[in-house]
């Protein structure tokens, strides 16, 4: 009589493991009812700013960041006379290409708020007190580091050729300078004095200064925030601007 072999134990399947959240990869992508329709669909979260006519400018400042900004702000103006908002964290800037951002954000016909969320290097300090009066803000650990900007580039040639080209930028300084002084209330000599070396401004030295508005600090549940220009909590009305009404 042949005496048959025991099978082998089964072995259980493991059991099944959920797959692990990962962060988003690349631009976050959020839902978006189209207006008047049941229709859904994901794009951006900056496109999604877009349509609510909030700007986020968190990228070194050059032609193609320039020519965005633009052409985003001339549709924008175009879509209606909504207030704009413009929120800044950026670490510098090239001159000239943020001089033509500054010519359009003077040729609007609608209110540009303009909010420095941390840091304003340079040009981008210039940009965020180019917004409309009374609508420039920002957060109470932002920080302005305000300088004359050199070439936007390295120049080789002649001496005459160089001698234009520095001769261009000490102009183009010049026009920032002037602007920053309308801006401010201040002196030219002031400005010049002060952009001789690199000027950091914490967001109240920015207000007294005159480059900014207001420091927005979330206040109590109320309806209420503190205004560092008054010294005092305020109502604000319909006009001022509160940070719920500039963050989504």
């Amino acid at each position: 009589r042949r005496l048959a072999a025991p099978l082998p134990a089964r072995r259980r399947a493991p059991p099944l493991r959920t797959a692990p959240v990962m962060m988003p990869q690349g631009v976050p992508q959020v839902p978006y009812r189209v207006p008047g329709t049941d229709q859904t669909m994901f794009v951006d979260v900056f496109q999604r700013l877009y349509r609510e006519r909030v700007i986020l400018v968190g990228r070194f400042l050059d032609e193609e960041q320039c020519n965005s900004l633009v052409a985003t702000l001339l549709y924008l103006q175009s879509e209606g006379s909504k207030p704009i908002s413009i929120y800044f964290n950026s670490p510098g800037a090239l001159m000239k290409p943020c001089l033509a951002v500054y010519d359009t954000l003077k040729g609007m016909n609608c209110i540009v708020n303009t909010v420095n969320l941390g840091l304003a290097t340079g040009m981008g300090a210039f940009l965020c007190g180019a917004g409309t009066k009374g609508h420039r803000y920002a957060l109470p650990h932002a920080r302005f580091l305000m300088q004359r900007t050199g070439l936007d580039d390295p120049f080789r040639g002649q001496a005459s050729d160089i001698g234009l080209i520095v001769q261009e930028n000490l102009r183009d300084n010049d026009r920032v300078e002037k602007a920053l002084s309308k801006m401010t209330g201040l002196s030219i000599e002031k400005v010049r004095e002060d952009m001789q070396r690199d000027f950091y401004l914490s967001a109240f030295e920015a207000v007294q200064y005159g480059l900014i508005d207001n420091v927005l600090i979330p206040g109590p549940k109320d309806g209420k925030s503190y205004s560092s220009k008054l010294g005092l909590l305020d109502d604000l009305g319909d006009e001022e601007a509160r940070p719920s009404d500039l963050l989504l």
